[in-house]
């Protein structure tokens, strides 16, 4: 397995024309089954690094959602993941950028029958401190997704329309479909993937999920990453904002984003 893929220029430009992109088995079987046995370590408290993830939200009861962001400050296993130059590489060639830095990590598990409505969002939408739109979440499957296990779903070519309003309320019971431009023509488009492959979509990117009515887990980590040109812009409150600010090197207002907080992903020797 190539450790830094390539695409093709068709699959660059389809990116641009639909948003995202599918990489079919980019962790092997015995990689996907290290991160899954790491993920559940992580969930009952035990952090190898010696220290805890920036946050963690076990709903366990009674059909909700667990979700645990910064995974790679407690976890060598997901560090190693999350971090990889395979996904950075792949992220670099879909938004042209010389560099990517990590924006945050996150584990999350729908269990059985369980999980809640993610309702269609745009990730960016919640990442106003990042002033430009030069972001990419690269999400694994640890699972094998199934049609009824609460896949994404992916409003494809969503992100050739700007900034749109962020939902009332992300998780629930209410998908809140936005009601797109009269004209606009899109199609939904279910992210049904074996594990160890990785969906990437652009912070722009219209996408939602449903509950998981399958009787199995549907886990996933998820890479969110930014190019290393982006800088900070203050006034939308983050947990990254706070968190980077524990650490003497964190960007003052309007340069690119450094320090401990956003580790370098690619090119895999500069940091």
């Amino acid at each position: 397995m190539a450790p830094h893929p390539s695409l093709t220029p068709a699959q660059l430009a389809a990116f641009a024309e639909r948003g995202y992109h599918i990489h079919e088995r980019l962790f092997s079987d015995a990689e996907v089954d290290a991160i899954n046995a790491a993920a559940d370590r992580v969930i009952a408290g035990v952090h190898d690094k010696g220290a805890p993830p920036d946050v963690v939200i076990l709903r366990r009861a009674p059909v909700d959602l667990i979700k645990i962001d910064n995974t790679w400050k407690a976890d060598s296993t997901l560090a190693r993941t999350v971090l990889s130059p395979r996904l950075a590489a792949i992220a670099a060639q879909l938004i042209g950028a010389p560099s990517i830095r990590l924006w945050h990590d996150q584990l999350l598990d729908k269990p059985p029958f369980g999980g809640r409505v993610v309702t269609y969002h745009q990730d960016w939408a919640y990442w106003q401190m990042i002033a430009e739109c030069e972001t990419v979440t690269c999400w694994i499957a640890l699972d094998d997704v199934r049609p009824d296990s609460g896949p994404m779903v992916f409003l494809e070519g969503t992100h050739r329309l700007g900034l749109w309003p962020t939902p009332m309320g992300i998780t629930g019971d209410d998908a809140q479909k936005p009601a797109l431009p009269p004209g606009f023509v899109t199609r939904e488009v279910p992210v049904v993937i074996p594990r160890g492959a990785v969906s990437f979509h652009h912070g722009l990117l219209l996408h939602g999920s449903d509950r998981n009515f399958s009787p199995t887990r549907r886990r996933a980590l998820v890479s969110h990453v930014m190019s290393g040109e982006c800088t900070y812009r203050p006034g939308q409150e983050h947990q990254n904002e706070w968190i980077m600010k524990r650490y003497a090197e964190h960007p003052q207002p309007g340069e690119k984003f450094r320090g401990p907080q956003f580790p370098v992903m690619w090119p895999p020797s500069q940091d």
